[in-house]
């Protein structure tokens, strides 16, 4: 896989310009963190007990608000290396060759795995569903379709329809960005106020879209958002604010906590990338789409093997789970 790309699916970061790379580089240790936040929030998830850490906080849980962060990296990151799309089939073919052969290796090792414990070759799941798996949809679908699903969970899914919409989006943005933003404004009205979709409110493909594209709008302002630091000091005292006082059960004040901590954490990165120790989170930036695939399955197996009550030993398992994923996802990046 290439190095240099970025995001939770590996969007690429080709940055040439020195000062564009300075204050762009606040998103590799964003992606780094909230990859890391979403296997701690994943383990106690499955753990027993009730200490929780990076589970909960007033008004949104902690997955949520690392998934809507991941959804802004995925549009800055896009939408930097494409504001146009010159050719629509080599586009979707960089996305697909930045997705599924790592998707494709890595469910055919659990798939096999699982059909010799279970001694079924298909383990679980309708074989008529196949093509759910073969396009990445599984897990976004498993909703309502009983399908083969068995990594990549429904963001996967999610981004993958994401940049199949990807050049439109580009293309009326393009047009009219203030037409876009008012269509998302009134779809997320509409969202609320309907039981159109079945599927809860943050998998909704239009609450991911929305998050998305706030990552476009970060890059197209960047200079607003990531240039100065009165919006990492309003973005830092929104996220505190919203994760202490409960506000409402909207969803909208749920993507609003995702979105602040999104530009906090973005503009702290701007100074840890250039400090030595950044190699790690450059590192784990790499690998965070082969952790994001196999975390979970490891998690849940651990678990299944010890999951006890007390604190210091689920932190003891959790450094434990996130290690073997770390050392498996190494591995598979490098097959």
């Amino acid at each position: 896989m290439d190095n240099n790309q970025i995001s939770p699916q590996h969007i690429p970061l080709k940055i040439n310009n020195s000062i564009k790379k300075q204050k762009l580089k606040g998103l590799i240790f964003t992606r780094a963190c909230c990859c890391i936040g979403i296997v701690v929030y994943h383990y106690f998830c499955h753990s027993k007990g009730d200490f929780k850490l990076l589970y909960s906080t007033a008004n949104s849980s902690f997955g949520f608000i690392f998934v809507t962060a991941f959804f802004n990296i995925s549009g800055a990151c896009l939408y930097y290396n494409y504001p146009i799309i010159k050719s629509i089939t080599f586009f979707y073919y960089k996305r697909w060759k930045s997705i599924f052969p790592s998707y494709y290796l890595s469910y055919a090792y659990f798939y096999i795995s699982r059909s010799l414990q279970s001694h079924k070759l298909v383990f679980k799941g309708f074989l008529s569903n196949i093509y759910f798996t073969i396009l990445g949809l599984d897990g976004y679908f498993l909703y309502r379709i009983k399908t083969c699903y068995l990594i990549g969970e429904w963001f996967l899914g999610a981004i993958i329809i994401i940049y199949f919409f990807y050049p439109y989006f580009a293309f009326i943005d393009k047009k009219n960005y203030y037409i876009f933003a008012l269509i998302l404004c009134f779809s997320n009205i509409f969202i609320y106020y309907s039981n159109f979709f079945i599927i809860i409110r943050s998998r909704n493909i239009i609450t991911c879209i929305t998050s998305f594209y706030f990552g476009m709008t970060t890059i197209k302002f960047k200079n607003i958002f990531f240039g100065n630091n009165i919006s990492f000091i309003i973005s830092s005292i929104i996220f505190i604010l919203l994760s202490k006082i409960k506000v409402s059960s909207l969803e909208i004040i749920f993507q609003i906590q995702g979105f602040s901590f999104f530009i906090a954490i973005t503009k702290i990165g701007q100074y840890i990338m250039h400090q030595k120790y950044s190699k790690i989170f450059i590192e784990i930036s790499n690998l965070s789409f082969s952790i994001y695939l196999f975390h979970h399955i490891i998690i849940k197996d651990i678990l299944a093997i010890n999951n006890p009550f007390k604190w210091h030993s689920h932190l003891l398992i959790l450094s434990l789970s996130l290690l073997l994923t770390i050392i498996c996802s190494k591995i598979h990046l490098n097959i």
